[in-house]
């Protein structure tokens, strides 16, 4: 092993303990390595956070939907859940927009479909962010509402079913909500 040291004269001696570090060679590899793996990672990890927040919002509205079903059980009477453009308002009424602004879940006393003033607001849900589309069946645009009996019907009684399609556009991420004219719930992936 050689080393340098100095002595008391002043001269060099070859006994000195070497230097440790990195050479710039290895930070150098060192970085590049780095650089590939989170290149591969940023990916994965896009997609995770796709993943989460469509069942995050899926799983939202999927409670809501269970909820307005329960709540008509318990009540004995029609429980609806439409879309909102100010949910979150205390006198928020049923727009017959998009899903994605918000949506609400009412006690329908007079059974017309609509939140009209008095009427008992269960729970609400806020706008979603603008990167989600919910694309609902013809039957599902103006509202989904639950009988005394839990089953899916209209204002009038007759049965319902069909989908809710929740879309996260930037993203392969879409799901499909099934509300079957019994009222059962059920979530599918859709795979692209």
């Amino acid at each position: 092993m050689s080393s340098t040291s100095i002595h008391s004269s002043g001269s060099w001696s070859r006994h000195a303990q070497p230097v440790a570090g990195f050479s710039l060679l290895e930070l150098i590899i060192t970085l590049a390595i780095s650089a590939i793996l989170i290149g591969l990672a940023v990916p994965s990890l896009k997609s995770f956070m796709g993943t989460s927040e469509i069942s995050a919002t899926t799983n939202d509205f999927v409670h809501d939907l269970q909820t307005a079903r329960s709540e008509a059980i318990k009540r004995a009477g029609p429980v609806g859940l439409c879309p909102s453009d100010d949910p979150l308002a205390a006198d928020a009424a049923c727009d017959v927009t998009s899903y994605a602004n918000g949506w609400i879940v009412f006690f329908d006393a007079d059974g017309n479909g609509q939140r009209d003033a008095g009427e008992e607001l269960v729970r609400s849900a806020e706008a979603r962010s603008a990167r989600f589309t919910f694309t609902p069946d013809a039957a599902f645009e103006q509202r989904i509402y639950f009988g005394d009996s839990g089953t899916s019907a209209n204002p009038a009684g007759v049965p319902l079913s069909g989908n809710i399609g929740i879309n996260l556009t930037d993203s392969d991420e879409q799901r499909v909500v099934r509300v079957s004219a019994n009222g059962r719930i059920a979530t599918q992936d859709v795979t692209p």
